[in-house]
């Protein structure tokens, strides 16, 4: 089995992370196709329901920011366990004091805090894979990962909310996020064997570190432009699911139907993500992005 993995570019010894992140990402994506619709037909406004999802984002993008940052300071696995914990305190509190009772300015605030979760989880395992992998098959390694991260949070969180919200509620379908984010971190940070050094140091060395992660955009300018392209590259994908769904439904669409809309067109992106990273390997990263 292990021979096989090596072969299709998993590293055998990070094989339970991958499975990990995507049983994670499936709980954590898991309302992102019909939070929106829900919150507006419980009386919310779409401009409410865009900003909670605006606020969210911000803290998405800080803790994005860090991810890999906090792993030199820290270690991948205290990483991800942060990340972890930050998601289930704030998806339980979302839940709990949140969105069962509508209380608007508790929503903003948790929900802001659930947005630090899957970043340090997800990228923190990102980074562990490229210090992991060989160079030769890195972009094949990071390729699998986006199929992992995309196939949960896209795909299979799509898929099996639109099940669940039917059969269980709104609200027992929320809580089963906690369960399947707490099972993939079981698979990535008990199963996961992986050893990655933590380097030493002391605190003034780990504040250095962590701030080199705003300091690099002086130092090393095309890392910001990197992220400008990301952002725009990324607006689309994560703008569509706060108002598509209302849209569709102005015209018979249910939300159900939506989500198996949403999922089956990420079915195409988890091909390619594992697609343009074989490609990256074979024709260098740089000339796959320029071209492609």
């Amino acid at each position: 089995m292990m021979n096989i993995l090596d072969r299709i570019g998993i590293p055998k010894t990070l094989a339970w992370g991958y499975l990990g992140v995507l049983i994670f990402m499936m709980g954590d994506g898991l309302e992102a196709g019909w939070l929106s619709p829900y919150l507006v037909q419980q009386g919310l406004s779409v401009q409410d329901a865009g900003l909670l999802f605006t606020i969210y984002g911000v803290t998405l993008a800080i803790a994005s920011w860090f991810s890999g940052v906090f792993l030199e300071a820290f270690g991948a696995k205290k990483s991800m366990l942060l990340g972890f914990l930050f998601y289930v305190i704030g998806t339980s509190a979302f839940i709990a004091f949140g969105i069962s009772t509508l209380n608007y300015p508790i929503m903003l605030i948790t929900y802001a805090v659930k947005g630090f979760g899957y970043p340090l989880f997800a990228y923190s395992f990102l980074t562990w894979i490229t210090y992991s992998s060989p160079q030769k098959r890195l972009g094949t390694a990071i390729g699998w990962f986006w199929v992992a991260y995309s196939g949960g949070m896209f795909v299979l969180g799509a898929y099996y909310s639109s099940y669940a919200i039917t059969h269980l509620g709104y609200m027992r379908t929320l809580w089963s996020a906690v369960v399947l984010a707490a099972i993939g971190a079981v698979f990535a940070l008990l199963l996961n064997r992986d050893k990655l050094p933590k380097k030493a140091g002391n605190t003034s060395e780990t504040l250095r570190e962590l701030g080199k992660g705003l300091t690099i955009v002086k130092t090393h300018p095309k890392v910001g432009l990197s992220g400008i392209v990301r952002i725009i590259n990324s607006v689309g994908s994560y703008g569509f699911p706060v108002f598509l769904p209302l849209h569709m439904a102005q015209y018979g669409i249910t939300t159900t139907t939506w989500l198996n809309v949403w999922g089956t067109i990420f079915l195409g992106n988890i091909v390619f993500n594992l697609l343009f990273g074989v490609i990256g390997d074979k024709f260098g990263w740089r000339q796959t992005v320029m071209w492609f």
